[in-house]
């Protein structure tokens, strides 16, 4: 019996959803976007293979000893680069058509006053709030299926097949897609069962949006914030600017080998104590700005999908984040100097890799919309209504 009255009710809900003209709207507007940004993926796949054949020709031959920056130019484009656009778009529109979808769903039953007719009837307050909640899930899951659909005409008319691995991870990004728009869902739907009107919902709605998609991580990054909580960089002994400074004072271009090897082996011990200093400084730093990802959806959504769909890229970043950090701040001084950072992480492109870098993310996307469900949950099972 219940799950008939869920399955009722989620066709109902279903229904009304894709036949509104909200959703509709929504979902042309998505899917224009969603075509345009894929030609333009075409075309930037099809630039990036043109430059990396160009490349392979100057490349010495791979070997074991290859630097992170050659390892990084050998990698040959990936189809899902085409993606990479569209995800960043779904992750504006996706969530505008989760809250358009869930944040009337109980206002407007409120509105006209039909839930409490609805809870007359032989149904549970558990079947209406679940079927609710499965009606909506429905709709998500066919708007995102219609996109893809589309997306991959578009690769098949251009004669770009992706592989198996490819395959794969376009599967995995379809879900973690899934997964933001219903959680933008879910929260629009507890804003439904919090207000008692569908303009007071979609107010809330967007607020929350903009605030775990822009605001708390804005604070979060902010220099002013970071520094108070994580402290300033490590300061760079004396011993060792002395020790820069003398080699920067040779002749330019006249810097004899012998000279500049001795000073750059001399003071090794201040070397790798400040090089552990600053290590450990930007492990601080990346682990406090992942902290964004956890709080907000929005930008938990796109460091997923960009490590999918880019993930050459963001690797390459998060190298060069740590690796070249205290290089920049001495270039900005206007002196020749030279910064041994002695850091070479290994850097895994593979599959296995992208998923170390993002197990995380995945893990709190999934959990947040049932986090925002149950709660929508207990407060439609406490509603009092009259």
């Amino acid at each position: 019996m219940a799950d008939s009255g869920v399955l009722i009710i989620a066709k109902k809900e279903f229904f009304d959803i894709v036949q509104s003209r909200k959703f509709l709207l929504i979902l042309g507007i998505l899917l224009i976007v969603a075509f345009v940004a894929i030609l333009n993926g075409v075309a930037e796949y099809q630039a990036k293979q043109n430059e990396y054949n160009q490349i392979q020709q100057y490349l010495p031959p791979a070997g074991p000893d290859d630097s992170t920056s050659l390892t990084f130019l050998r990698l040959k484009p990936s189809v899902l680069l085409v993606f990479h656009q569209m995800s960043m778009l779904v992750g504006v529109i996706g969530g505008f058509l989760g809250i358009a979808m869930g944040f009337d769903l109980v206002t407007k039953e409120k509105e006209s006053r039909s839930l409490k007719l609805l809870l007359s009837h032989p149904v549970y307050r558990d079947e209406v709030i679940n079927g609710k909640a499965a009606g909506g899930f429905a709709a998500v899951s066919l708007a995102l299926a219609v996109v893809l659909a589309i997306s991959l005409s578009v690769l098949l008319l251009n004669s770009i097949v992706p592989d198996s691995t490819e395959l794969v991870i376009l599967l995995l990004f379809s879900i973690v897609t899934l997964l933001y728009m219903f959680t933008c869902f879910s929260f629009s739907l507890l804003m439904s069962t919090l207000c008692s009107e569908s303009g007071t919902s979609l107010i809330g709605s967007l607020l929350v949006f903009i605030v775990l998609g822009s605001l708390i991580p804005a604070i979060i990054v902010s220099p002013v914030v970071m520094q108070k909580i994580i402290g300033d960089q490590p300061e760079m002994p004396a011993v060792i600017i002395n020790q820069m400074m003398g080699l920067a004072e040779l002749p330019e271009n006249q810097v004899p080998l012998q000279n500049e090897t001795e000073i750059r082996m001399m003071n090794r011990d201040v070397w790798d104590s400040y090089n552990q200093k600053v290590r450990d400084y930007g492990g601080r730093q990346l682990q406090y700005r992942d902290l964004q990802y956890y709080i907000s959806p929005t930008k938990n959504y796109e460091k997923i999908a960009t490590c999918l769909t880019n993930p050459t890229w963001i690797r390459y970043m998060l190298y060069m984040t740590i690796g070249n950090s205290m290089v920049q701040k001495i270039d900005n001084q206007g002196r020749r100097l030279y910064v041994s950072i002695d850091y070479n992480p290994k850097i895994d492109f593979d599959f296995q890799g992208i998923l170390t870098l993002i197990v995380s993310n995945i893990l709190m996307l999934f959990i947040l919309p049932w986090i925002f469900f149950g709660l929508a949950y207990v407060r439609f099972m406490r509603m009092d209504i009259r």
